[in-house]
């Protein structure tokens, strides 16, 4: 009896965690703002861009600048902005993953609760089942030991979910705030096409532009060598530098159409997953409808309507965690391509 009251306190804790006073609501997008405004990692990037673009401003000036090295300025400033914009698509990506964990936490705590109550049902039914004899001692005791199981699981998913805000706010590098709950992410589905996503990436994605900055810069070179004045091993150096530059260029193409198809597969794929979990979710939806008119009628019972409620809440669980896989995969593929793919106009600051 002491381990029932114990037990019933444990739940109205629980549950009075949700009756908070005043809930802020804080939006995926404000907390990627956050992270740009803490992240070292983007700062040092920002840095580096305005010193380079600071050189190259300063050499286009300076008369006296040779135009191998003013080439050379313009083609590292290109670069840096590239890199700094890659920077950006990381610190998003760092975000979200931080941003799911805690909305995962927090759904799979949700379930635990009901399972919690489930197994508190199902003992107080076997207590009554065991009093009019219909269910032997050691049936009371594996109800107990269910209990005490469904509580122990739930102190661990607040544990989890715990250290899920932990890192959420160390991601975005602020101080955690009091009473604040995670907008949920809609789906938004674009319409990508693999030619396009391939001509973002050789305008965007480092490894491909650095390549063709290369290229550029050592046909400049064998330009500038190719006259009596200029020994001739510095012209054969900077032909066999430009034909070097000019394998890694098509190798960096070749790797990016690769990286590109596979993520593309890997978010299309995600979608079909994201519907398939929908109609289950409308499925539960309906199966729980369906349950309360029985429950109402006498048809079935009080345990029996809260696993429809859990059915429900797996079902739930199953459709945002594949919402999830999805806005990952879609940052994934914008890792590849060098350019988000999707980004609200208020994260663009």
């Amino acid at each position: 009896m002491k381990k029932f009251f114990l037990g019933l306190l444990f739940i109205i804790s629980i549950l009075s965690l949700g009756f908070s006073q005043n809930i802020n609501i804080l939006t995926f997008d404000s907390a990627v703002n956050f992270a740009l405004q803490n992240n070292k990692d983007y700062l040092i990037a920002k840095i580096n861009l305005e010193n380079t673009l600071h050189d190259y401003e300063t050499k286009k000036k300076d008369p006296t600048t040779l135009i191998l090295s003013l080439k050379q300025a313009e083609l590292n400033a290109k670069l840096e902005r590239l890199r700094f914009n890659n920077t950006r698509i990381q610190v998003i990506q760092s975000v979200r993953n931080a941003y799911f964990s805690v909305l995962e936490a927090k759904a799979q705590l949700r379930l635990l609760q009901k399972q919690l109550e489930l197994s508190k049902e199902q003992l107080e039914a076997v207590k009554i089942k065991f009093r009019l004899g219909n269910a032997t001692s050691l049936d009371v005791q594996q109800a107990e030991i269910n209990y005490l199981t469904a509580q122990n699981n739930l102190r661990s998913g607040m544990n989890s979910l715990n250290i899920s805000w932990g890192q959420f706010w160390e991601t975005l590098g602020i101080a955690p705030m009091e009473n604040v709950e995670l907008q949920e992410l809609l789906l938004i589905t674009l319409n990508l096409k693999f030619d396009e996503l391939f001509s973002i990436a050789q305008e965007n994605l480092t490894s491909i532009v650095q390549a063709k900055n290369n290229v550029e810069l050592y046909e400049l070179q064998v330009k500038l060598y190719d006259n009596e004045y200029t020994p001739k091993s510095q012209l054969i150096s900077a032909k066999n530098s430009l034909e070097s530059a000019k394998i890694t260029l098509t190798q960096a193409l070749n790797n990016a159409r690769i990286t590109i198809s596979q993520r593309l597969d890997q978010l299309n794929l995600s979608l079909e997953n994201l519907n398939i979990e929908n109609k289950n979710l409308e499925l539960a939806k309906e199966n729980y409808r369906i349950s309360n008119i029985r429950f109402s009628a006498g048809l079935i019972t009080k345990l029996d309507l809260i696993n429809s409620e859990i059915n429900i809440i797996k079902a739930e669980n199953s459709y945002y965690s594949a919402l999830y896989t999805y806005w990952k995969n879609l940052d994934n593929l914008s890792l590849a391509v060098g350019k988000a793919l999707y980004e609200k106009e208020e994260s663009k600051k």
